[in-house]
Order: structure tokens, then sequence, then C-alpha cells
């Protein structure tokens, strides 16, 4: 099924790298806008409600741009059936957990990065967001994503995960940690596209 939806994935990007409206009829436009929004839709109750990831995130986030702006072009105004909302908790976050904003041109990276000075860079691991908070020097919540507001209690699963200290000291003692659980895997496919 992995291969079926990355030949979807694929076969939508191919050829198309401009913002310029493609040259369909309405109905056309319509027919090829319901088939995308229906692919965004499965690959996100994918992601929220099986915890699998189908496909990478910036593929994901381009074709959900592309589709925001392929109902700019014709003027659809159906609703995105991607308001599958992530599952609620009831743990609030400490700290909102919201994610990075994302940058698609080098240029606007290029421009982030102008006049700083003391850059961290590191490559990017598609995990589960989780938030890690410690008081005393202890692992007292783990918090899934959620919304961003709250998320599931995680903490007794998190605590029998062998990489993730129990135990913190100095300036990590009383800290709220935000982040990304993953698991190494041998000839996962990201490891095999180089990502």
């Amino acid at each position: 099924m992995r291969k079926w939806l990355w030949a979807i994935g694929i076969g939508i990007t191919a050829g198309y790298g401009q913002s310029a409206c493609p040259a369909w009829t309405q109905a056309q436009a319509e027919q090829e806008v319901s088939r995308l929004n229906q692919q965004v839709a499965g690959w996100k109750n994918d992601y929220w409600l099986r915890g699998s990831s189908e496909v990478a995130d910036d593929v994901y986030d381009r074709l959900f741009a592309r589709l925001v702006e392929w109902r700019r072009c014709f003027a659809i105004k159906t609703p995105i059936i991607d308001d599958l909302p992530p599952p609620r908790g009831e743990m609030r976050h400490p700290v909102a957990h919201t994610g990075v904003r994302k940058l698609a041109e080098k240029a606007d990276v290029a421009r982030w990065m102008r006049g700083k000075t003391d850059l961290w860079v590191q490559p990017k691991v598609d995990g589960v967001a989780v938030t890690l908070v410690y008081r005393r020097g202890r692992l007292v919540q783990a918090i899934s994503r959620g919304d961003g507001r709250a998320g599931e209690d995680w903490t007794a699963k998190v605590r029998q995960i062998p990489g993730v200290p129990k135990v913190t000291k100095g300036a990590l003692a009383n800290s709220v940690l935000q982040g990304e659980l993953f698991l190494r895997r041998a000839g996962h496919i990201q490891k095999r596209m180089g990502e």
C-alpha cells in the first residue's frame, strides 16, 4: 500500500514546480481537487488515528499547499477534508507545543540565517512529538503534542523507553523539553532516500 501511496504522491508532484494555475476546465479542477483532498485527508487520518506516517512531512506539506492553491485558482468553496482534530488529551502543556515555522525556499532560509552566529543544524528526524517535564531532577510528565495546548498523558510509557533520561541534574533539573521520540530502524524509507 505504501508504494501505491508514494506513486500517487509522486504522480501528483511530477511537473508541478510553479505556482501558476493548471490549465483545467472547472469540472476537471473539481475532480483533481477532490482527489487530492481525499489523499491528504487519508494521510492525516493515518497519522493521527493509526500513528503511521505514509509520506514524508515535506511531501505532505507541499501537497497540502498545492490543494489550497488549486482551490484558490478555481474558486472552489467546498471545505478541505483536513479538519480531523488531533486527539485531545487531559494534560495541558506547560509551554505550548507549536513546532517550528517551515521555510520553503533556500532564499528564505538564507535570509533567516543572516546575522546569526550560533546556529545548530541537525538532520530532520521524523518521530512523534513529546513534551518532557522534569521537576527536582525527576521526569514527572510526558505529554503527546495533541493540539499544541493539551495532549495525552504518555508518562508511564515514556518511562519505559531506555533512551529517555528519568533523572536530570543542574540546569535541566527543573525543565520542560520538547522534541521528537523516534526509533532507529535499518532500511527505513527515509534512510533509503538519503533523508
